[in-house]
């Protein structure tokens, strides 16, 4: 996303002429620096006040890539998602439905949701998606495996594990999964980057200013 505010650098340069042109670029370089800390902040927040106890991981996945240097065609900052975040978190952002069974990831439903950990993701310590099954046929009790029963029992596509002596005694259903998820639009990411620019960047270039012209002052 490009948020460009348009402004007559030159002029705003004459009008404080007592700063050098070297100097004039830093002061707006730093503002544009800390407006943009201001955006990875503000963009955290809000990953912690809409998302359900988000890992650290998570929230800090938003980062700002890119800082602004004081020269010709390099007074720009980048705000963006780490791309290993970017995944899972494009959906929270767009509120477009994701084909859940095609991702890397299992997507639960409230039908046997019962092994899950302090942030709601149902791969655990214990190993829940680990050691599966390739067929539905095993003669290991309490082995596990992936997809829908055979037969005229439960027609539900999830994780489902053998019960009693050789895994011959029915199935009992661990997690069940969606074929699609139907996001919500949590968060605005351009409404709220654009918001915290234009409530900043002027102040934070105008403190730079000041503590400029004091120090030549001086």
């Amino acid at each position: 996303m490009d948020i460009k505010i348009k402004t007559d650098l030159k002029q705003v340069q004459r009008k404080m002429g007592i700063l050098s042109d070297k100097t004039f670029k830093k002061v707006i370089s730093e503002g544009i620096n800390f407006t943009g800390e201001k955006v990875v902040n503000a963009q955290r927040q809000m990953l912690v006040k809409k998302l359900h106890k988000p890992k650290p991981f998570t929230v800090k996945s938003i980062v700002m890539s890119q800082f602004s240097k004081p020269r010709k065609g390099r007074l720009k900052a980048t705000v963006r998602v780490k791309d290993i975040s970017a995944a899972y978190l494009y959906y929270i952002y767009t509120g477009k439905t994701e084909p859940a069974r095609k991702r890397s990831y299992a997507s639960p439903t409230d039908e046997g949701f019962t092994k899950s950990n302090q942030h709601g993701n149902i791969v655990t310590k214990a190993g829940l998606l680990r050691g599966l099954s390739k067929t539905e046929k095993s003669n290991r009790a309490n082995s596990r495996f992936i997809g829908v029963p055979k037969g005229k029992g439960s027609k539900v596509y999830g994780v489902w594990e053998r019960k009693g002596k050789k895994g011959r005694e029915g199935l009992n259903l661990l997690v069940a999964f969606t074929p699609f998820i139907k996001h919500r639009k949590f968060i605005d990411w351009f409404k709220l980057s654009e918001k915290v620019v234009k409530n900043n960047l002027y102040k934070e270039v105008n403190k730079q200013m000041i503590r400029r012209v004091r120090r030549v002052m001086k």
